[in-house]
């Protein structure tokens, strides 16, 4: 039983990484990578559309003071500049058509993540352009949603945390860092149940539920540990000013957003290689 695991441990390794060296996936991470960044902007408008409808309102200033800690100086001050310029352009046309372009454009990132699973699973999307669409949108709110939600349940338990750190006599700033380390696992367990949602609705088939966690749980993984690495590497070793000068910041914002890319492809690449996850229904 041990040796049949091992095999289809290392069966699973290495038909991933042929996929990822020599296969399609880090062309498809390009792709998704560009459309992440050109949808940036239409998706923090959804973003912080949905944001007025929380009860907290420094929800998506408080994601973007975590998401700094994951991403170079860089990519980060170009992000809060476009944050700062939609939410100074607010006006009542973004919660009507104005949602409707922004939330079509930053959909394209679903959609890209789509065609990349199907590549992994090796299947031609047989479902209609409309209801590939559709789940595409849906899949987008349905992500602004979680991120947000989990953002104001964040919060609230920090509020917690202090209040219980008071009442049973905790100092304060012990209460703080004991907080500031369990936020990290919060913060992971909303990556991975996002992943799984992209791998089971959006590739045209229905993977099983344990090879979707695993695949999810890989690409939060990978996601984390590379954009650190990256994010390090940015501020102390590379010089990406003199190179490409006002671009910089775009430039580093692609790349992080390629890494990132790579690491969900990864895991659906993951998700469709395990052992036993072929569909119980596929076109």
């Amino acid at each position: 039983m041990r040796a049949s695991a091992n095999g289809n441990l290392r069966g699973v390794v290495s038909r991933v990484t042929k996929r990822v060296i020599f296969g399609p996936a880090l062309d498809r991470a390009a792709q998704l990578a560009f459309y992440a960044v050109l949808a940036l902007a239409p998706f923090l408008v959804v973003l912080t559309s949905l944001a007025g409808f929380l009860p907290s309102h420094d929800s998506v200033q408080w994601l973007l003071d975590r998401a700094r800690e994951l991403m170079p100086d860089e990519a980060y001050t170009l992000v809060s500049q476009v944050v700062e310029d939609v939410v100074n352009s607010r006006n009542a046309t973004l919660f009507t058509l104005g949602v409707v372009v922004a939330l079509w454009s930053a959909s394209r990132v679903a959609d890209a993540l789509r065609s990349a699973l199907n590549v992994a699973w090796e299947l031609e999307d047989g479902r209609s352009w409309v209801r590939r669409q559709l789940i595409a949108m849906t899949f987008t709110i349905g992500g602004a949603v979680l991120l947000l939600a989990a953002v104001v349940a964040t919060m609230v338990g920090a509020g917690l945390v202090e209040r219980v750190s008071d009442f049973v006599g905790i100092d304060t700033a012990r209460a703080a860092r004991l907080w500031a380390l369990l936020r990290w696992p919060i913060a992971a367990g909303c990556l991975v149940v996002l992943a799984a949602l992209a791998y089971r609705v959006l590739p045209d088939t229905r993977p099983r539920p344990l090879p979707t966690w695993v695949g999810a749980l890989v690409a939060t993984g990978l996601f984390l540990v590379a954009a650190r690495l990256f994010s390090f590497y940015a501020e102390r070793f590379a010089s990406f000013g003199p190179t490409y000068g006002a671009l910089a910041g775009g430039v580093v914002l692609l790349l992080w957003s390629w890494l990132s890319a790579i690491a969900f492809i990864v895991g659906g690449e993951v998700t469709a290689a395990f052992p036993g996850a072929r569909p119980r229904r596929a076109s």
